[in-house]
Formats: C-alpha cells, sequence, structure tokens
C-alpha cells in the first residue's frame, strides 16, 4: 500500500494538467457505413475522455461505447465499442531545444493505438502545437498507420478547440483524413452550468460525417455516413 502511494503521488507531480468528461450523444445513423451506421433507427453513444499535461509530453484517450436502437447496419450486433490512446512526447523539452518558431509552438513525437471489437491500429509520426488566432487548442499530428483491416497508409489529425464565440458557445473537433477515407466530428457546445468549482456541464449539437473512398473491395460503391446528434457533456 504504501509503495502504491508513492507511486500516485509521484505520479500526480508530473501532471501540469489534466481534466476529463463524460459525453452522451444521440442521432439517426441511416447511411452505409459498416462501422458508424444501423439498419434502423438511431444510436446512443456514451463517450469518455481524458487529457493529461505532462513534463515531457501529453497524452489523449477516449472509449466509446455503442448501441444501436436496432443492430448495426452489416453487422449482427446492438452494440459496439471503438477506443484510442494518444500519447506524445516533447521533442523540444528532451533535447532542451527551443524548436517553436513562426505559429508552432511544440515539436512532439507522436503515437496512437486503435481498438475497436473486430479492428486494431498502431499508428506513429510527427505532432505540433500551433498558436492559431481564435483557438485554445489547435493540434495537428501526422502518422504512419498500419491496421489490421484495410491498407496501411498516412493519417493527418487535426484537434482543435475555439475560444467563445460571443461569449457563449464554442467548437470542438477533430479531422481524420487518410489516402481512403475522410472523418470528422464538429461539436458545437454552450454552456449551461458549473456545479462545482473546475467542473462544467455543456449542451449542444455533434455534426458526424465519414467518407470512404470507392474501392473493388466495396464493390466501387460511395460509403458515407452523415449524422447530426444531440449530446451533453460534462468535465471535471
Amino acid at each position: 500500500m504504501k509503495k502504491l502511494l508513492i507511486l500516485i503521488i509521484s505520479l500526480s507531480n508530473l501532471l501540469a494538467f489534466s481534466t476529463t468528461n463524460i459525453q452522451v450523444l444521440y442521432g439517426s445513423f441511416n447511411d452505409n457505413s459498416y462501422v458508424f451506421d444501423t439498419r434502423s433507427g438511431g444510436k446512443a453513444t456514451i463517450t469518455l475522455e481524458h487529457y493529461s499535461s505532462l513534463e515531457y509530453g501529453d497524452v489523449f484517450m477516449f472509449l466509446d461505447a455503442y448501441r444501436a436502437d436496432d443492430r448495426f447496419k452489416y453487422h449482427d450486433s446492438k452494440s459496439d465499442f471503438y477506443g484510442e490512446v494518444s500519447p506524445r512526447v516533447d521533442l523540444g523539452n528532451i533535447l532542451d531545444v527551443d524548436l517553436s518558431f513562426l505559429f508552432i509552438n511544440k515539436v512532439y513525437l507522436a503515437a496512437q493505438y486503435n481498438q475497436g471489437e473486430a479492428y486494431k491500429a498502431y499508428l506513429y509520426g510527427i505532432g505540433t502545437n500551433l498558436n492559431i488566432p481564435g483557438f485554445k487548442v489547435f493540434d495537428l499530428n501526422i502518422y504512419k498507420k498500419n491496421q489490421s483491416i484495410g491498407d496501411n497508409n498516412y493519417q493527418l489529425s487535426i484537434n482543435y478547440v475555439s475560444e467563445k464565440l460571443f461569449d457563449l458557445f464554442y467548437l470542438d473537433a477533430f479531422i481524420d483524413w487518410t489516402e481512403f477515407d475522410f472523418l470528422t466530428e464538429q461539436k458545437i457546445l454552450v454552456d449551461v452550468a458549473q456545479p462545482y468549482d473546475g467542473h462544467n456541464l455543456a449542451v449542444g449539437v455533434e455534426w458526424h460525417y465519414y467518407r470512404q473512398k470507392s474501392l473493388p473491395t466495396n464493390f466501387n460503391t460511395k460509403i458515407t455516413s452523415n449524422a447530426p446528434q444531440i449530446m451533453l457533456k460534462y468535465s471535471w
């Protein structure tokens, strides 16, 4: 117990900043993607997200749990899950060199692990924090992507959170773009309460959009998923 307590205290001292949130979303997914869409009705999603800034980098992770009203479009199940872990190592801090220039704040060695029920991917590459006016966060990462389903390729990932617009709502979004597909989820959120110090409750909408390039493996059919969702987000 004493060793465990010392370890927890030591790890907590490394955290410059951390935040966690849980999201509840619901929308109709009635397009033709294998991964996202359902046979009929809607789909509920519960997402748990965590971000920590460490002395020598940062880490972002999330886990999605899905529940379809009916079943998923192309596999006989009503539930599914998907998660990612994305650690980055601050090269400037490790090398004791200032790597910032122009609008680039930091440069990272970046990695990512993706896990679904029948899917795994390992990614590695370079990441940056960018200073973009109007945004609290603007991260750009370029990865080499090795995956268990589909061809290996390269992925551009952009994550951003805007400042509050008109002191009312803000944008929280990401884009993942490869040679074969494009995925974005754009959230527009409004803070409605701060029940405790450092806590936050927000409501809003998320626009989920996915497009996959027509390939012989999908009979040259255009694969899309386009779904607005209502959402509730609680952060601490």
